[in-house]
């Protein structure tokens, strides 16, 4: 299969999305919620305009990105593959592994699309609240096109050899684990746990994928004001504050991202088309 006919099938199948009735439903909810959370932080003034438009939207990328992005990842091939679609692809020249590459770019790509709306959304809600471009707030909306980037990679993985159900079930796994090793780190480097847990932290730490964490949500945390995007922690009496990642935690978890779409692409070789 040639550039050009990859490219086509990838337009193909972004046109498909496009058209799916839980994607636009999914898109046109968010944009429901920040106009509401706009209405409402309309009628507040100072910090507390910008923490509700900023805590809310947050929740937003946390429960919605997931959503679309156990939705995209876990049903990557599990329909096209029972209608005969995949087959008809395969019969036309283009290999498996060509497949699962274009399946996942083309997934990747709408649930870019679905975080942008929604993002755009958000800075137009900023602006009209008379606070301007709001920089932290796009800083935050693009960690989680990394997170659920690894949500919809680890989901698809696992759907290029069985069900969409239990794919999606292991995405959420894999976002609850890389949630819980920055955590870990957090309580072990801010004196929250003991240090003779220390090697078990920096073994897991060192190996499994880690969520992205922005600034902005990293400060909403310490003042309290995060809301379900990212909960008070308190150990023992100690207030945990998880800091903003770095830029080794992003290369190790796009890594992670490459090594699941690879996954993918491998099994896709392996399932009957």
């Amino acid at each position: 299969m040639t550039g050009s006919a990859a490219a086509l099938m990838m337009g193909i199948d972004l046109r498909i999305l496009a058209r799916r009735r839980w994607v636009l439903g999914l898109t046109v909810a968010g944009l429901v919620y920040v106009t509401i959370v706009g209405i409402v932080a309309a009628g507040q003034s100072g910090v507390t305009r910008a923490d509700t438009l900023q805590s809310n939207s947050a929740s937003l990328l946390l429960i919605g990105g997931l959503i679309a992005a156990v939705g995209l990842g876990g049903g990557a091939f599990s329909r096209d593959a029972s209608s005969g679609y995949l087959g008809l692809l395969v019969g036309s020249g283009a290999t498996p592994s060509r497949i699962g590459g274009v399946r996942i770019l083309t997934r990747l790509a709408a649930f870019v699309g679905v975080i942008a709306i929604w993002g755009v959304a958000m800075q137009l809600a900023s602006v009209a609240l008379g606070r301007g471009l709001d920089g932290p707030l796009a800083v935050h909306a693009l960690t989680w096109v990394v997170n659920g980037a690894l949500v919809l990679c680890a989901s698809a993985a696992l759907a290029s050899v069985i069900g969409p159900v239990a794919a999606g079930v292991f995405g959420l796994m894999v976002f609850v684990s890389a949630q819980a090793v920055v955590n870990l780190k957090a309580d072990l480097d801010q004196g929250a746990i003991s240090r003779g847990s220390q090697s078990f932290v920096d073994s897991v730490y060192s190996i499994l994928p880690r969520s992205i964490v922005s600034p902005m949500l990293a400060d909403l945390q310490r003042r309290g004001q995060a809301g379900p995007a990212a909960p008070d922690i308190n150990i023992n009496g100690l207030a945990v504050v998880v800091p903003a990642s770095h830029l080794l935690d992003l290369l190790w978890t796009l890594l992670w991202i490459v090594i699941f779409a690879g996954l993918a692409t491998y099994g896709v070789r392996r399932r009957q088309l």
